[in-house]
């Protein structure tokens, strides 16, 4: 761990150009990197032994927040890792939070997240024990943090995406997540048809969330946890192109005063109903 003691005032400084960056896609995608912020997921990122390269520390946070930190990255992995003090103005300058906890990390992308074209081979999804959930462009980070976050809650172990969904590194979806999204095996798929098939290769059922002529209740469908269901955008539902390809569609039973429900919930739903049968 390297700590620097001149303390950054200038919100034009480059360090904290860089980690504001962070906050956009385009600056994810360059630096391989994102943040997470507040003491919670900051923690655990540590404790997890994340490739965490940075951690910036608000001024008036420094004597609380510096010990634990040090003690945090007192392993060998973290010995280049750069402990950076701002004033409040800089550290405001990085954080996205509308009532910051003084401490920022910066984490390099996780090798347990992947972009994948096509899935070519079902041995993608030979592991029979890896339970899995599909979302078709859920494009609000906060819904994908929320779907994460359950995931890891009910024993889930794969959230696959379409390639037009929100950002996995954005700070809503990390923020949202609660921690979960350090846990979790994430695969973004651009050509998510392929998906389907390769888990219908490996044995398993597909099974579109829709209202559609043929679809059956969720206690009718009698989910297994080798099953998957896709969840799709709140507003448009799911692609005819992907529902069609699945083996059935199915619905969550609810009360005629509410339309639908959130996507979030819905996939939390289902995931319990997957996992009774484990």
């Amino acid at each position: 761990m390297i700590v620097l003691n001149d303390i950054i005032t200038s919100r034009s400084n480059p360090r904290v150009k860089w980690a504001a960056s962070l906050t956009t896609k385009k600056g994810r995608d360059d630096a391989r990197s994102f943040i997470a912020e507040g003491e919670k997921l900051s923690f655990e990122a540590m404790e997890g032994g994340l490739p965490v390269s940075h951690v910036f520390i608000c001024e008036d946070k420094r004597d609380r927040l510096l010990p634990k930190v040090a003690r945090l990255l007192a392993g060998e992995e973290y010995r280049d890792t750069e402990v950076v003090i701002l004033s409040e103005s800089a550290f405001l300058k990085i954080s996205t939070e509308k009532a910051p906890q003084g401490i920022i990390t910066v984490i390099k992308y996780l090798d347990f997240f992947r972009e994948m074209d096509i899935i070519y081979k079902e041995e993608f999804f030979s592991r029979a024990y890896e339970r899995v959930i599909l979302l078709s462009s859920v494009r609000d980070p906060g819904n994908l943090g929320a779907v994460i976050r359950s995931a890891v809650a009910f024993g889930v172990d794969h959230v696959i995406l379409t390639a037009d969904s929100a950002d996995l590194y954005n700070p809503k979806t990390v923020r949202s997540a609660m921690g979960s999204l350090f846990r979790v095996k994430a695969t973004v798929v651009s050509d998510f048809t392929s998906v389907i098939r390769a888990l219908q290769d490996s044995g398993r059922r597909v099974f579109a969330a829709e209202l559609s002529e043929c679809a059956v209740s969720v206690s009718e469908a009698r989910l297994r946890s080798t099953d998957a269901v896709i969840i799709g955008n709140e507003g448009h539902g799911i692609p005819t192109d992907i529902s069609s390809v699945c083996d059935g569609s199915v619905y969550i039973p609810i009360s005629h005063k509410t339309e639908s429900l959130n996507a979030s919930v819905a996939a939390a739903v289902f995931m319990w109903e997957m996992g009774k049968t484990v």
